[in-house]
């Protein structure tokens, strides 16, 4: 099996997405497709034997429907066709190069009024043109309209013949009956022509997915913001790798211009005020302010200093900075993000589901209500007032309403969360989010802010403070665990040694084993002892401390005693969840009365210690079994089956870590206060999605039967323009709803 991601134009509401996936979903090759409505990109994994891309092309083509793997693609794509001499392709070679988006919907609307004018001028007004003058203007200014509306009727049609209709499909099948009932009037002065509905009709739907189409811009914009950082040159500066670096060599050294994509690991950067930081990097020189927020979230500035660590998609705001990048742009923190928003946004949430099987019947079941309908009252009436029934019918319905009501609100969402530095990793994690019930804790990181190293206690005295750091030190040095940063950061780093190590192993939940100078070294908690050396360890137990031990297999060389501290957000997040009902856990793998003490300042009575990744896994299925929907809040590391295996999932997360996270959501800054917001935004949002999906289900159950004609005994029937008018309007109403979630706030 082979996969493949690809853009697909020309789609214009959930039965266009749908449609293609059910299509293709029946041909034997295919083992799984989805197509996101709003991003355009669909992804799909097919046997290979079978079929080509090319062809899966082809196929979506005939629907109506233009397929094509990127935007440099569809540029060739289109110039192909410009090239080619067919009559549709020099129609089309006109329209791209005279007639925008905005000037086909001038037009239309400037065409429309004069149609309304001219048909309803002589019962107003008592003007009359001269029936040979006023049928040509008539005719002629709604051929204009509908060649201003000819994806319509191009993308409808092929998508009927292909037995999957869509909006397209309702509106050309529409248009075009009163089109061709309307070319009579040429033989008959009195007779009744359709011309001002076709026209006005439409223009409404042009004019409507004008709006819905500018919506759905900004909102993917907004969302994708991170997408839109990119910069296209950095300055690399040209100087030897042996050369001493400081600052008057560095701003004295030649600069040369080069892509994002171009930079290697080692390479060295000049950044000027304004300018973003595209690659993680090192700071060597300068003094700057850095604006992290597109990152995690943060309002405030940081002052960088020399050997700060700068990450990918920080930006520079006061000062000249050189640095030395660490990493590529493909393996950057920015990249990382990006997948991570870009996978967002193109998920789906299971409540889409819903909207997905509606579409699948929605556009077959509202030609056949129309027929019937159009039917009955011609046989009851006349032809003309039958033809004004199936036309109305066909044009209220609104399957676009549907197709918006989850992605639109899901994309708000997403835009929000970026901002506050939280980031779904997919649509489905809104939706889980806000169902969760119980929330299962791990200590250290989370609810406490980090770690310190109170105390480093040595029981060998052929060996210095400094040589035992160096020892543990350089174990640390092989993980990414919080533990590692509070060796990073304590003082006596500064003057370390790091020493060669083989053999290096991280043992979840317990610590470091690696060899040095030919001995083996563990630096971790009493489990990761040998049984021997258990037995030492009575005296030297502390309460409220996380002891470290460095030992060889045959002597514990020196004791570490770490401290946490809560974080200062730690005890009105909890407030807020308690005031929604959510009780809570403690799973730490620290020891009991560091664990009970945390538990206890936070009123929190449920606690485990000592847990490793095995026990996590237990006491969540103990907590599933009592129909709990947990979500567990862990570092992303040691976490990580317990990550996988509950109902949801958040970690707190160093920008290196990003890429090997369990977690279904990851919070790029240290707020506690953030796990509250992002589930007050999952609420809000799929609270959003009910909302639309309920308006666009009441808004077609109520309007279609009138549309029918089924209080036709009372004298009700709806005018087809007025049917095109409420059908615009049900769609942007659901795109307003969802903009709502604009004036979300975060405590």
């Amino acid at each position: 099996m082979k996969e493949a991601s690809f853009y697909i134009d020309q789609m214009t509401c959930q039965a266009c997405s749908s449609g293609i996936e059910r299509a293709l979903k029946r041909k034997s090759f295919c083992q799984d497709i989805q197509v996101h409505l709003l991003s355009k990109k669909a992804h799909i994994v097919y046997d290979e034997n079978q079929t080509s891309l090319e062809d899966i092309f082809k196929l979506i083509s005939k629907m109506g429907y233009e397929p094509h793997l990127d935007n440099s693609t569809l540029d060739k794509h289109s110039d192909s066709k410009h090239t080619s001499f067919s009559l549709n392709a020099l129609i089309e070679s006109f329209d791209n190069r005279f007639l925008s988006t905005q000037t086909k919907l001038i037009v239309s609307i400037a065409a429309t009024l004069i149609v309304v004018v001219l048909s309803w001028s002589e019962m107003f007004v008592g003007i009359s043109l001269p029936h040979t003058i006023h049928y040509t203007l008539l005719l002629v200014l709604s051929l204009v309209v509908m060649h201003m509306g000819r994806m319509f009727y191009l993308r409808g049609f092929k998508a009927l013949f292909m037995k999957n209709p869509n909006m397209d499909s309702l509106i050309a099948i529409s248009t075009s009956s009163a089109f061709l009932y309307s070319l009579q009037g040429a033989f008959n002065a009195h007779f009744h022509t359709y011309f001002d509905s076709v026209c006005v009709i439409i223009t409404l739907v042009l004019v409507g997915k004008s709006i819905e189409e500018r919506s759905k811009k900004d909102v993917l914009d907004s969302a994708s913001l991170l997408l839109q950082l990119n910069q296209k040159t950095l300055q690399k500066i040209q100087i030897p790798h042996d050369t001493t670096l400081d600052i008057q060599t560095l701003s004295n050294a030649p600069c040369k211009a080069v892509s994002a994509q171009e930079i290697q690991k080692g390479d060295i950067l000049k950044i000027l005020p304004g300018e973003m930081i595209m690659v993680d990097s090192i700071m060597i020189e300068g003094h700057s302010s850095i604006d992290t927020s597109a990152i995690n979230g943060e309002s405030l500035p940081l002052l960088a200093h020399k050997n700060d660590r700068l990450f990918s998609g920080s930006i520079n705001l006061d000062g000249v900075l050189y640095v030395r990048a660490e990493k590529n742009a493909q393996q950057s923190t920015l990249a990382q993000i990006l997948q991570l928003v870009q996978k967002a946004l193109e998920g789906k949430a299971p409540i889409a589901s819903l909207a997905d099987r509606v579409a699948a019947f929605f556009v077959p079941l509202v030609i056949c209500l129309a027929a019937i309908a159009g039917a009955f009252w011609w046989g009851m009436r006349d032809f003309e007032f039958g033809l004004g029934i199936f036309i109305a019918t066909l044009v209220i319905s609104c399957p676009c309403a549907l197709g918006l009501a989850t992605p639109m609100a899901i994309l708000h969402a997403q835009a929000i969360s970026n901002k506050m530095g939280v980031f779904f990793k997919d649509a489905r994690s809104f939706q889980s989010l806000s169902q969760i019930t119980h929330i299962a804790f791990d200590k250290t990181g989370t609810l406490t802010q980090g770690l310190e190293i109170s105390q480093i206690l040595p029981f060998d005295e052929r060996l210095t403070q400094q040589e035992i750091f160096n020892l543990a030190y350089t174990l640390e040095s092989t993980s990414a665990h919080i533990i590692a940063q509070a060796f990073a950061s304590h003082p006596m780093s500064a003057n370390a040694t790091l020493y060669p190590i083989t053999n290096a192993q991280n043992i979840i939940g317990s610590g470091i084993k690696g060899t040095i100078n030919d001995c083996e070294y563990l630096l971790g908690n009493a489990h990761l002892l040998p049984p021997h050396l258990k037995k030492e360890l009575e005296n030297l137990l502390q309460n409220d401390k996380i002891i470290l031990y460095l030992a060889t297999n045959e002597h514990i060389l020196a004791q570490f005693a770490l401290q946490d501290y809560i974080k200062s957000d730690a005890a009105s997040t909890l407030a807020h969840f308690r005031e929604k009902n959510i009780s809570f856990s403690l799973i730490s793998g620290d020891n009991l009365p560091n664990t009970q003490k945390i538990a206890q300042a936070l009123g929190i009575t449920d606690f485990s210690a000592s847990a490793k990744p095995q026990d996590k896994m237990h006491l969540l299925e103990k907590l599933k079994a009592n129909n709990h929907k947990v979500l567990m809040v862990g570092d992303g590391i040691n976490d990580a089956p317990a990550l996988a295996y509950a109902h949801t999932s958040i970690a707190f997360v160093s920008p290196q870590d990003i890429a090997t996270q369990s977690a279904d959501i990851i919070i790029y800054n240290q707020h506690l206060m953030s796990i509250y917001n992002a589930y007050s935004l999952a609420k809000a949002s799929i609270l959003n999605i009910k909302e639309n999906l309920v308006f666009a289900f009441c808004y077609n159950i109520a309007f279609i039967p009138l549309a029918m004609g089924v209080l036709g005994g009372f004298g009700i029937f709806l005018h087809p323009m007025f049917c095109a008018f409420a059908m615009t309007c049900s769609s942007l109403s659901v795109v307003a709803n969802a903009a709502r979630l604009k004036t979300f706030k975060v405590s």
